[in-house]
């Protein structure tokens, strides 16, 4: 693709639009990847998520749903249906929210936990090591902080 665009749309073709559509690439693989083990789980990238998410926040491990939705790309409806389904399978529970009676938590039950820590392991342990297949542990670290700038500066 890189060569087609240099060869054909040479005014694009540029140091920004080939890191730019690596960067793409290389999201989509992990993507992609994560999505085989998440499988193994049964679970969607969403309920993932949700999951990952509220394992990563402090015990209780609970959130408010507008927080668990604000870093995910769903609405408040999407939401709705993923809890709806992991409170079935006994992953989560809702709970009343003492300090907005018109609000609810969302808490992981102690299955829940135990899933998410097993498949967040997973998920991630087969991302790292298929990046593991290209570079090594200090080189992957010299790129995350390369691609820090980036991050913090564009990313507000």
């Amino acid at each position: 693709m890189l060569r087609q665009t240099a060869e054909s749309f040479p005014e694009i073709d540029s140091p920004g639009m080939r890191f730019i559509a690596r960067l793409f690439r290389l999201r989509d693989v992990i993507f992609e990847n994560a999505q085989r083990e998440m499988a193994g789980f049964d679970l969607s990238p969403a309920e993932y998520s949700v999951l990952a998410t509220l394992r990563k926040t402090p015990a209780p491990h609970r959130l408010k749903p507008s927080d668990i939705y604000k870093g995910m790309l769903l609405t408040s409806g999407g939401l709705t249906k993923v809890l709806k389904t992991l409170e079935e399978r006994g992953y989560v529970l809702r709970e009343d929210d003492e300090d907005d009676r018109r609000g609810s938590l969302v808490r992981l039950t102690p299955a829940g936990i135990a899933l998410a820590e097993q498949a967040m392991k997973t998920v991630i342990g087969s991302d790292v090591a298929m990046l593991n297949r290209v570079a090594d542990a200090a080189q992957l670290d010299a790129l995350a902080e390369a691609l820090k700038p980036f991050t913090e500066t564009l990313d507000r």
